[in-house]
């Protein structure tokens, strides 16, 4: 019965790093992709792409992280801010910009 109950534990570990590694290789098939923003049904723009992405949880929750991050308000006049800007744009990669490149604005104001 020992033997048994160790050949099912061999073979649950054999599984659970099987499926790890079909994981692994599906996950970084995806990310490795040097043009993120082609689409293997249809070529979108970059221009395509970035309005998608706007419109994204992603985007949102980095919307949110910086807005609570400069406290709401506007760091060029302290208003109180609405939306939040880019200060530099990742050239290739959308999407993956540091948080550090974004900055609250109020919308009242053009800055």
């Amino acid at each position: 019965m020992e033997d048994f109950d160790t050949y099912l534990e061999g073979l649950f570990v054999d599984l659970f790093v099987l499926f790890a590694l079909i994981t692994i290789i599906i996950v970084g098939s995806s990310l490795g992709s040097r043009r993120p923003y082609k689409s293997k049904t249809k070529r979108l723009t970059r221009k395509e792409y970035y309005r998608e992405y706007l419109k994204s949880d992603k985007w949102q929750c980095k919307r949110y992280f910086v807005l609570k991050r400069d406290n709401w308000t506007c760091q060029e006049s302290g208003a109180k801010a609405t939306e939040f800007h880019h200060l530099k744009y990742a050239k290739y990669h959308i999407g993956k910009e540091p948080i550090d490149w974004l900055v609250s604005l109020c919308h009242k104001k053009k800055h």
